[in-house]
């Protein structure tokens, strides 16, 4: 496939694409996970990696990142143990996930990038994600670019819905460029307890080798069905500077609020790798003069003064993109949608983890949530926008 025909889709795309039977140029697909896991042992210390964990059950409420524990192994454990779900494993899923590639030794990295993507500035800004059976992250949509996911070993679950989605939308707990969903699809407490999106569902499992691309501002949400790892980026999109203004307003508001917080409702409201910007006293400064470099850019109408390539998106018509999936239709798939039935299904077999002693009782619970229903209020979309049109 020529790197310039995919380049066109990924932009262009307003349904989520898998694109399969293409040859990634990538180390890691021509040696074992073990293997992989290996070098990454070899560059660290013997006491090995802090690993998220948290229950295969869950309660009522989807199990956010402050729920979690964590847990020391190195990675040769972690792969030993997870797949015979011996020991932790039986009863907790574990993941080293959201991590930059910088992390890895080169014998990890060496030739991830997304050249053959369309993308060769793409080398630098790209995660990575480990994870057990079970693992996975809440339903959410990410507020800028274009994501690019690239499954290497075992095999995820992503159930996505489209950005106008009937989905409760919350910024608590508070992470830039992450906008969460109150609904839980891990373990919902009946399987038709979440009702509207029903019609609005796309699943696929992405299997070693395929790759995925989730257009601007879709809701997914992602489980892994074994021990997997995957690497993504997301591609800056010359439209991203009215949402980053959206973004830098939301977290001024979040940040002025915190002010007044105690440390227990802060690890409520805010993410747990958000919570640095709670203690760093430049924070606000550095978010003022960001807001105003932004909103210069957005008035003189130039592209943000930095190394990292923009990409116009949305500039072929969709007779155009109709013809380019049809011309590569052995290699690109559009995500299916799924029937309501199938759907219920799914929500069905996810509700068996449900355990009502797990839902949340903490004698604040009923404060945190006042909490968070103000700061949901003060950064409510429209009084963003209304708050972004008088600047």
């Amino acid at each position: 496939m020529d790197p310039n025909m995919i380049r066109d889709i990924v932009l262009n795309t307003h349904e989520p694409v898998t694109i399969k039977n293409f040859e990634i140029p990538w180390n890691c697909f021509s040696e074992s996970f073990p293997q992989w896991l290996s070098f990454l042992d070899k560059s660290t210390p013997n006491d090995g990696f802090v690993f998220d964990t948290s229950s295969l059950r869950n309660g009522d409420r989807p199990q956010w990142e402050r729920k979690r524990g964590k847990i020391r192994m190195t990675m040769a454990d972690f792969h030993r143990n997870a797949n015979s779900t011996a020991g932790h494993f039986k009863i907790n899923w574990a993941s080293y996930s959201y991590r930059c590639i910088s992390e890895l030794p080169e014998k990890c990295r060496r030739g991830v990038d997304f050249k053959s993507f369309g993308f060769p500035d793409a080398t630098e800004d790209i995660s990575f994600w480990i994870g057990s059976k079970g693992s996975h992250t809440p339903c959410h949509y990410d507020t800028y670019g274009c994501n690019i996911v690239v499954q290497v070993y075992g095999r995820k679950s992503w159930l996505l819905f489209p950005p106008d989605a009937k989905l409760k939308q919350t910024r608590v707990p508070y992470e830039e460029s992450s906008v969460y969903c109150e609904e839980n699809f891990y373990s919902p407490e009946r399987y038709s307890a979440v009702i509207d999106v029903e019609n609005d569902a796309y699943c696929v499992t992405l299997e070693p080798g395929m790759t995925l691309i989730v257009p601007p501002k879709w809701w997914h949400f992602v489980e892994s069905l074994e021990t997997s790892l995957n690497f993504n980026t997301w591609i800056p999109l010359e439209k991203d500077t009215e949402e980053q203004i959206s973004e830098c307003l939301t977290r001024l508001i979040v940040l002025d609020y915190a002010k007044n917080l105690t440390t227990c409702n802060l690890k409520h409201i805010i993410n747990p790798n958000e919570l640095t910007m709670t203690t760093d006293p430049s924070s606000g400064e550095e978010l003022q003069l960001t807001l105003e470099h932004l909103l210069n850019q957005r008035t003189t109408n130039k592209r943000q003064r930095t190394t990292q390539k923009r990409y116009l998106s949305g500039y072929l018509q969709q007779t155009e993109l109709s013809h380019l999936l049809s011309r590569y239709n052995n290699f690109i798939t559009i995500v299916p949608k799924l029937t309501s039935h199938n759907f219920f299904h799914m929500m069905k077999r996810n509700s068996l983890r449900y355990d009502s002693a797990l839902n949340g009782t903490s004698d604040d619970e009923g404060h945190n949530r006042r909490i968070a229903s103000t700061i949901n209020s003060a950064c409510n979309p429209t009084l963003i926008k209304l708050v972004k049109d008088i600047l």
